[in-house]
């Protein structure tokens, strides 16, 4: 059954009825209920009430397909059953347009900001060592929007996104770095029905993917790492006090210098889902240890490379080259590094 802008119609599976208020697509429309909350239903879960314009001919424009981009605000907890309370954050969710055959069915694509901030946001695939930019936008706090639907039969050309996400706020507000995150995704999880699961955010189920937490402040994020460092540090002076009479290095053979990269896909396989926090907090484990074994064996000199980004892994970085006495530090060489490296020559 097809219906449209207005009909009257009560709901199959569960109490209560509304009205037709969106077409979101060929097998979902929005149901406007009685709190005035908006949530999208599958047609086969509605049964007509009321036709108000059947004295009337439909207009060829009845069924015009919406805009690809349609925001809706987030449904209260009352709406949906939860199975956990998501943290505060951008998420991406693919949901079945027909939860009852989903072998068969394609897939809504979402972007939920459950933040306080708004988010400008863009939405880009990647393919063959390019991105196409599929959607941008703008999702305020507390919405969430409907990106596109993936045919099924093209699940494979649509594995890999990239989601870059920049924060603000009309008022005064802590400032919240910007995200770019890649959402790599298995197309086999989508033909089974035990990877979807309702959530607080849409009214069917859904398989959330999360893009970024937002529930610490970046300056709390920085307050917990250097607490955390600070054991790390003052172990370190102990520690280089007793390799401080060293045997001198060859000073001029390359073999005693040694780089390494603490960008986090170098370091670890799977990063999704990581806090700014836990991230660095990987990097600069990684740099310790290997500043550790540059110093233990006596290597002259040791090229760190961490980028440019916001500027925090670079200070945290010399944060921790500061407390030690047997090293200089300064700018690697910009034509070989850019700005994103630090040269480290070791006494």
């Amino acid at each position: 059954m097809k219906f449209k802008i207005g009909d009257k119609v009560r709901f199959l599976n569960e109490k209560g009825e509304g009205t037709v208020s969106k077409i979101i697509n060929k097998t979902t429309v929005g149901i406007t209920i009685e709190d005035g909350f908006v949530i999208p239903f599958t047609i086969s879960e509605l049964v007509l009430i009321q036709d108000e314009t059947a004295q009337h001919p439909p207009s060829k424009n009845t069924f015009q397909a919406p805009k690809p981009v349609e925001i809706k605000p987030v449904i209260e907890k009352a709406e949906v059953i939860q199975s956990k309370k998501e943290k505060a954050g951008i998420y991406i969710a693919f949901s079945p347009e027909n939860p009852s055959d989903i072998t068969h069915s394609d897939f809504n694509v979402w972007l939920i900001n459950n933040t306080e901030n708004h988010a400008l946001f863009t939405y880009s695939l990647f393919q063959n060592g390019n991105y196409t930019t599929l959607e941008t936008g703008k999702a305020s706090s507390h919405e969430y929007i409907l990106v596109e639907t993936i045919n099924r039969k093209k699940l494979h050309d649509f594995s890999t996104f990239k989601v870059d996400v920049l924060f603000y706020h009309q008022n005064e507000h802590s400032p919240h770095p910007p995200v770019s995150e890649f959402v790599k995704l298995k197309p086999i999880k989508l033909y089974k029905e035990n990877a979807f699961a309702y959530n607080s955010f849409i009214a069917e189920k859904a398989l959330l993917i999360n893009i970024c937490n937002t529930e610490t402040s970046p300056q709390q994020d920085i307050f917990e790492t250097k607490t955390d460092l600070s054991k790390i540090l003052f172990q370190k002076r102990t520690h280089t006090e007793t390799y401080k009479k060293s045997k001198p290095h060859i000073s001029n053979d390359p073999a005693y210098e040694m780089e390494v990269d603490l960008h986090i896909e170098e370091l670890i396989d799977n990063f999704k889902g990581m806090s700014n926090a836990e991230i660095i907090q990987i990097q600069l484990k990684h740099f310790q240890r290997t500043l550790d074994t540059a110093i233990n064996e006596h290597y002259r000199k040791l090229i760190v490379i961490h980028g440019v980004g916001n500027g925090r892994l670079k200070q945290e970085v010399r944060n921790i080259l500061s407390s030690y006495r047997n090293l200089q530090y300064f700018d690697a060489s910009y034509s070989k590094y850019g700005f994103g490296a630090t040269e480290i020559l070791i006494h």
